[in-house]
């Protein structure tokens, strides 16, 4: 029961974490003056090191949701009920979400960074905010898969 409970913990503090970078990245994101130098090193330097924490936390997600599927299936004989699979669903199509957001918010950071190699810094403004709205779904889904996962974590 211990490495089940452990393995529960690292998957809720790994999403609690994922949502967290997102909610200060948003933060950040939206208190930076338009075009400011601040706002610059942030999408260009911040960000992607925010973003390679986000795909870490990420990857403990996955690793540690399938760990935990198989601890359940394990001790359910692999008998789920409806509700089960329903709510595990979700919380699945929540997650390919947030990795999708995330890819994106990847990719607009990495076009940011080729517009500013070429001295077009004028384009970081609108890619920015582009990179926190992406951040800001990751949290409205995080959001939701957290509470599914307490939801789980009950039954």
């Amino acid at each position: 029961m211990e490495l089940r409970s452990t393995i529960l913990w690292i998957h809720a503090l790994a999403g609690g974490a994922w949502v967290t970078a997102c909610v200060c990245f948003v933060i950040a994101g939206l208190a930076l003056a338009a075009g400011s130098e601040e706002q610059v090193n942030f999408a260009l330097r911040a960000a992607p090191k925010i973003d390679g924490f986000n795909i870490a936390a990420a990857a403990v997600v996955l690793a540690t949701g399938g760990i935990n599927l198989a601890i359940a299936g394990i001790a359910r004989d692999f008998k789920f009920s409806g509700q089960f699979t329903t709510m595990l669903t979700v919380k699945v199509v929540l997650f390919i979400g947030m990795s999708l957001a995330l890819g994106r918010a990847l990719r607009i950071t990495a076009t940011l960074r080729a517009v500013a190699d070429k001295g077009r810094v004028a384009a970081i403004p609108g890619g920015t905010l582009r990179t926190v709205r992406w951040h800001g779904a990751i949290v409205a889904m995080g959001a939701l898969a957290l509470l599914c996962g307490l939801w789980l974590a009950g039954s």
